[in-house]
């Protein structure tokens, strides 16, 4: 990746939380991802009116957040000037195990990587109905702009930039490192400070914050995982995307005529 991808990856908005566009990589036919089509982030309860202003520029129509209930009502999103997609209600898998391993003292920083990990792993079939629906937005809205987002932008909204990438022939490794590119444009030491808070507030009397980084951060095993998970039981990718997310051929088609150049 060039340094001027690297500048341009990021949407520079003062509220954004690792807010990112997808744009700019090559596919394994030499077609590059259009700009400011498609972005990915964390939360947007923290969004400027500048920023605002920003993304209508941009020509963001549809907002999709992948959140939970209590997670919208933690982070109300800012009034975004486009159509909001909130009920998706993603959940991935063990994850939501974490804080059961640690009040059993089950954690460690092996555990925890590997509760992670097999979230990743088990969950190709849970979010089927999601990124269904998900997919066909993405289809639809080709002509605009979208966003997509969950609360750190790096797990629900991980798995889903890596389908998008998938369908328009972007390299494996171009999709892992996309998905890494968290671990640079996310403050995952703010999280854990988090995470501690609630560990004190729930009388934990001690911890290692080794344990909290899997769950905080992102590692390269989690994305492999899910797309493991998917060649092991469908073949491909893009199987997945056909006979369980319902896209069809023709929808695979109109997405690489209208977010790819080249």
């Amino acid at each position: 990746m060039s340094a001027a991808e690297n500048q341009t990856r990021v949407v520079g908005l003062e509220g954004g939380i690792n807010f990112r566009d997808i744009g700019g990589y090559i596919n394994t036919q030499g077609r590059t991802v259009k700009w400011r089509k498609i972005m990915r982030c964390g939360h947007l309860a923290r969004l400027s009116e500048g920023d605002l202003d920003t993304l209508e520029t941009i020509g963001v129509s549809k907002i999709h957040d992948f959140r939970r209930t209590e997670e919208q009502e933690q982070s109300p999103s800012c009034a975004v000037r486009a159509e909001f997609i909130d009920d998706y209600q993603i959940h991935i898998g063990d994850i939501s195990r974490f804080w059961e391993f640690l009040f059993g003292g089950e954690l460690t920083a092996d555990s925890s990587h590997q509760l992670v990990v097999n979230s990743y792993r088990s969950c190709i079939e849970a979010v089927i109905p999601a990124f269904s629906r998900f997919m066909r937005h993405i289809v639809d809205n080709a002509d605009s702009a979208s966003v997509f987002h969950c609360s750190a932008g790096k797990d629900r909204t991980g798995m889903a930039a890596a389908l998008i990438l998938s369908a328009l022939d972007v390299p494996r490794q171009t999709i892992v490192d996309d998905y890494m590119l968290t671990i640079e444009h996310y403050d995952s030491d703010a999280l854990i400070e988090i995470v501690e808070g609630h560990l004190r507030a729930a009388k934990v009397e001690s911890w290692d914050r080794d344990w909290l980084i899997p769950y905080c951060s992102v590692h390269q095993d989690n994305i492999v995982a899910f797309l493991d998970a998917i060649d092991e039981q469908y073949g491909d990718v893009k199987t997945y995307l056909t006979s369980a997310l319902g896209l069809s051929a023709a929808d695979l088609e109109k997405m690489q005529s209208c977010y790819l150049e080249g």
